[in-house]
């Protein structure tokens, strides 16, 4: 099953855009409908709901509460528009020091936004970690950068266990600022060359939390327990 998943499909299409821009909406939009493909097919309570028209898809949605509002990558509303359960992508291609820091950030402020919209959300979120020491931002800035060496395997693995480290939301009661589900994705890419998924020592083991399976697994049993369907 692994191969038809998101994780997999999304390094096939990296494949065919080599030289894309991560910071390009393309790149979260695709991540956005391999997830959708995946919750369809692997969570009935969702597949229910879609096809009754009692969830709507939407890619970019503006999301608001009492006193703000937040775009996020990937949101499934009900009819009267609240959202029901949300995925945001973070990605951190180079530069993991300081991009890990800021993309914990993002995540804890995006959850709390979204259960600040609606208490019962589910809020999920991926983050896509590279472990190329090679890889070439396609920035004009970044063209010929000398970048300082690292043990890329230590600095990846303490990038992951930082979004490993945060507890996920199980009930509505709990703090606002927590994920009900994440996901750590390593991939190995320069910028130039095809890309491969890692699967190995650096990737989250299949019991984790944090593995792929695991976060839609997540995700489908909390949705059948808060909205129900098949």
């Amino acid at each position: 099953m692994a191969g038809n998943l998101a994780p997999a499909r999304y390094i096939e299409w990296i494949n065919s855009h080599l030289g894309f821009n991560p910071r390009s909406q393309a790149n979260s939009n695709v991540l956005s409908d391999f997830v959708l493909d995946d919750l369809r097919r692997l969570c009935p309570g969702i597949a229910d709901h879609l096809n009754s028209k009692d969830l709507i898809p939407s890619k970019n949605a503006d999301v608001m509460t009492r006193v703000a509002s937040r775009n996020v990558d990937f949101v499934l509303r009900d009819p009267p528009g609240t959202v029901r359960a949300a995925i945001e992508h973070k990605t951190i291609m180079t530069a993991h020091g300081k991009a890990r820091l800021n993309r914990y950030g993002d995540v804890i402020a995006y959850c709390n936004h979204m259960h600040n919209h609606r208490k019962d959300c589910i809020a999920g979120a991926t983050v896509i970690i590279n472990c190329s020491p090679a890889y070439e931002n396609p920035d004009a800035f970044a063209k010929g950068l000398v970048r300082p060496k690292f043990n890329m395997n230590k600095v990846v693995a303490d990038t992951a266990k930082i979004f490993a480290g945060i507890p996920l939301r199980s009930v509505a009661d709990e703090p606002n600022d927590q994920p009900e589900a994440l996901t750590v994705i390593i991939v190995d890419y320069d910028g130039q060359n095809p890309a491969m998924l890692v699967d190995g020592d650096l990737a989250p083991p299949a019991n984790s939390p944090i593995h792929y399976e695991n976060f839609i697994a997540r995700i489908c049993d909390l949705y059948q327990q808060r909205f129900g369907g098949c």
